[in-house]
């Protein structure tokens, strides 16, 4: 058997293991900060822009708190859907080592899709994964996946 099949080290019993709401919360934390971040970084490149573009009457630009939710949601379920469906991971997953699978693969598009607009309209749904017994969350009971500890790629949950 190669040894890519016994992980070791600290953590190995846990890989593909259900991941717990501590370690999904402070992923999903991360995940909403890199998010955030970004939104930041657009709101300021518009606003260099608009400098660049009339820079006598020049203003922060403002946006409503409707348009700026609206746009933060959409950015969240762009970044959930692309990470999950390619690697199963986002950056705050990769630093907690966690994964979303559908029967130990990865989600495809359109899951991943779902996925993402369930957790970004019902975050709160994440902490039924601390009662559940298989701590599956809201979102992966109705969209039917799981997030695992998978510090490593070659290894299948």
């Amino acid at each position: 058997m190669s040894p890519a099949a016994h992980p070791v080290g600290p953590g190995a019993q846990l890989q593909g293991q259900p991941a717990g709401v501590v370690t999904r919360v402070i992923a999903g934390g991360l995940d909403y900060m890199l998010v955030g971040l970004w939104s930041a970084g657009v709101y300021v490149g518009v606003a260099a822009l608009s400098f660049l573009y009339n820079p006598v009457e020049w203003q922060w630009p403002r946006w409503s708190f409707g348009a700026v939710l609206i746009l933060g949601a959409l950015s969240m379920v762009t970044y959930l859907t692309a990470t999950w469906a390619t690697s199963g991971k986002t950056l705050g997953g990769q630093v907690m080592g966690t994964r979303v699978v559908r029967d130990g693969e990865r989600v495809h598009v359109l899951r991943a899709l779902a996925r993402a607009v369930v957790v970004v309209a019902f975050p709160i749904g994440l902490f039924w994964s601390a009662v559940d017994v298989r701590a599956r969350s809201a979102q992966d009971l109705v969209i039917r996946t799981s997030v695992v500890y998978a510090w490593r790629t070659d290894v299948r949950p």
